[in-house]
């Protein structure tokens, strides 16, 4: 069987993923599923909101061999005459930035102006009046027939009021032709009709969309809304870091276990050694080793396990030397390896001298394990260097800032 399916790492991650896939799917369709209204007159309309400052619509539009995306806004509904009371004050300064528009600055002007009557967020209700009105009409628009390359001046005035208080402020822009290609033509005509019948619908409950521009029929629909793929970039992104620390967790374990073999090492040859010594057979003193940590029951230790397992491998009928080496095997270190190797061949040979080689390594192991000790004490005292300088950073600043907040200038 293969492993990915058992482990249950990439069980998560694949949930993860699939759930991100059946949301963006869900998302997707929601925001790209709406179709245009039609009116009893076979026209296409954007549904007005009520009690709101104004809607906002992406659409898409294709007009012949173009195609682009058009922002259409409809303006919340009136009824009737009746007039909605402002809360007004009084904030000027700000118009000159407010109005550019497409525009960078007003000493060069070649797009509408957006001559606004009201300041966003603020209540200002402002009042416009100007000099020429044969280039700029009150709404900022510029009427090109009337402009040349050599540039009008044109001064803008401002009356500002709110809750019965007034300001005028005036200022000028020099204004030119504006630099159009085929697009903007169109683009910028169409934006024209869409004012118009905004303004021609204000009492209705939707607003009519243009159908032709310049002889050219226009097609709508809303724009493609990208959202949905953001859920599944996220989702994606958490399974791939599932994986990614499970895999990280399994590196930082596997150094654990062989670090915590290097330590056990001297105390298993030691004891295995003094076994020997007193007369027992290599069996014999794996065995009590063995026996006597499944009686203890600690922390697993990665060493001791796998002695145990060899243990229950001989009982179980497999050959002792074979099952010595394979102990070396699984433990992974060279060390276990050396061990297993050296008590598979003394049982081959039936040779003597093991005492004198597992006295000599129990003398390595215990020279490696105070190397061992010294490397971890190294690596404790440069990971407290970290909260002691930050300690000397909190002394130093108790000690200088009053002694700063003392000083009499």
């Amino acid at each position: 069987m293969n492993p990915i399916k058992k482990n249950p790492v990439y069980i998560r991650a694949g949930i993860i993923a699939a759930g991100a896939a059946v949301c963006f799917a869900c998302v997707y369709l929601y925001d790209n599923s709406r179709e245009i209204q039609v009116n009893e007159n076979d026209q296409k309309v954007l549904e007005r909101k009520e009690g709101e400052d104004g809607t906002s619509y992406d659409m898409e539009i294709s007009v012949g061999d173009i195609e682009d995306e058009i922002e259409v806004s409809v303006s919340s509904r009136n009824y009737g005459t009746e007039e909605l009371q402002q809360v007004l004050e009084e904030a000027g300064s700000s118009l000159e930035e407010l109005i550019l528009g497409e525009n960078e600055d007003l000493e060069e002007v070649r797009s509408d102006l957006n001559l606004i009557t009201q300041i966003p967020g603020s209540g200002i209700s402002v009042y416009w009046q100007l000099d020429n009105y044969e280039v700029m009409d009150t709404q900022g628009n510029l009427i090109e027939d009337e402009l040349t390359e050599e540039g009008t001046l044109i001064k803008l005035t401002a009356a500002l009021s709110c809750e019965g208080g007034q300001a005028v402020h005036e200022f000028y822009a020099m204004v030119f032709p504006p630099r159009r290609d085929r697009r903007e033509t169109i683009l910028a005509e169409i934006q024209e009709q869409i004012k118009q019948s905004d303004e021609e619908t204000k009492t209705e409950k939707y607003m009519v969309l243009p159908d032709t521009v310049n002889g050219e029929e226009i097609r709508w629909k809303y724009r493609t809304n990208t959202r949905a793929f953001a859920i599944l970039v996220i989702g994606a992104g958490a399974a791939c870091m599932i994986v990614v620390s499970e895999s990280q967790r399994k590196k930082e374990d596997k150094k654990k276990d062989s670090r915590q073999m290097q330590i056990d090492y001297p105390q298993i040859i030691n004891k295995f050694n003094l076994y020997i010594r007193a007369g027992m057979t290599i069996r014999r003193a794996w065995f009590l080793i063995a026996q006597d940590y499944e009686k203890r029951n600690k922390r697993k230790r990665k060493a001791y396990e796998e002695m145990c397992y060899t243990m229950h491998q001989i009982q179980g009928g497999a050959p002792e030397g074979e099952a010595y080496e394979e102990y070396g095997i699984r433990c992974g270190e060279s060390m276990y390896r050396k061990f297993g190797t050296m008590l598979s061949q003394n049982l081959r040979k039936g040779s003597g001298g093991i005492t004198e080689m597992l006295s000599r390594e129990a003398e390595e192991a215990f020279e490696a394990r105070r190397n061992l000790a010294k490397k971890l004490g190294e690596e404790a005292g440069t990971k407290l260097m970290i909260p002691m300088f930050m300690m000397l950073i909190i002394v130093f600043a108790m000690v200088v800032i009053p002694a700063f907040f003392s000083i009499q200038i």
